[in-house]
């Protein structure tokens, strides 16, 4: 069982807030936009300021990809739930929860009309823009920062699996090399005689969001954050309420 987890409840935000923090989509920020936002972080299964702080560091995914910002909130919800561990439909139910094509089908059963219609919806949302970037950059939360070591990881791998004494060490360490330089799931690699400019710029696109993400996370680091908690989208996989003195 982990750790007794004090819990704060953070102040309410205010529209005001919210346009200061995110400026570009200040015009799709509205008092119902901040009511889901709020409500999001007085959830138990989230730790408010991670998720908040998340939202500013992934904004570049609800630029590029044209999303309301109420949109992409519930976008980060989802892709959160992802990360816990649940499935799609669950992640999808519980990130949806509010609306009304979810809430009545909540408790279909598996099989049923009701579930294979929410099951399809959660699938296409998967698939949606704005998810796929979220996931494309949580995917690679600390590649930039740790570029140098990440190639000194693949080296040695390399050196096990051409001189380690013996076989099963030299195919565990080729395994293992196979998986660390597999190319993420969600960028697709465009062959030819070069790449397209399409190609060019998803690609120069991609890199200018990680540099960004890199640098907020990196500067979090140095306030004193943990790796663990800095690349986390933003979901508390445990959660026990105490007061300040420890007693549950």
């Amino acid at each position: 069982m982990g750790g007794l987890r004090i819990v704060r409840r953070s102040e309410q935000l205010t529209v005001d807030d919210l346009k200061q923090k995110f400026p570009t989509k200040k015009n799709t920020i509205t008092e119902e936009t901040v009511a889901l936002l709020n409500q999001t972080m007085e959830n138990p299964d989230f730790d408010s300021s991670t998720f908040l702080n998340q939202l500013v560091d992934y904004q570049s995914c609800m630029i590029d990809s044209s999303a309301s910002f109420a949109e992409y909130i519930n976008a980060m919800k989802f892709c959160a739930y992802l990360e816990a561990g649940h499935t799609m439909v669950e992640a999808y139910k519980r990130a949806r929860a509010g609306d009304e094509f979810v809430q009545s089908r909540w408790d279909a059963p598996s099989g049923s009309n009701g579930y294979n219609e929410i099951s399809f919806q959660a699938s296409r949302y998967r698939k949606s823009n704005i998810v796929k970037k979220i996931l494309t950059q949580s995917d690679m939360p600390l590649y930039l920062l740790f570029q140098a070591e990440r190639w000194k990881a693949v080296a040695l791998l390399a050196k096990e699996m051409t001189e380690a004494p013996y076989a099963k060490d030299r195919i565990n360490a080729a395994d293992k090399l196979l998986m660390h330089v597999k190319a993420p799931e969600n960028i697709q690699v465009e062959l030819g005689i070069g790449l397209s400019k399409g190609a060019q710029d998803m690609q120069t696109q991609l890199m200018e969001q990680l540099a960004q993400l890199s640098q907020a996370q990196h500067a979090r680091l140095m306030q004193g954050e943990t790796i663990d908690k800095v690349q986390r989208v933003g979901i508390k996989t445990e959660f026990v309420e105490a007061d300040i003195d420890g007693e549950e």
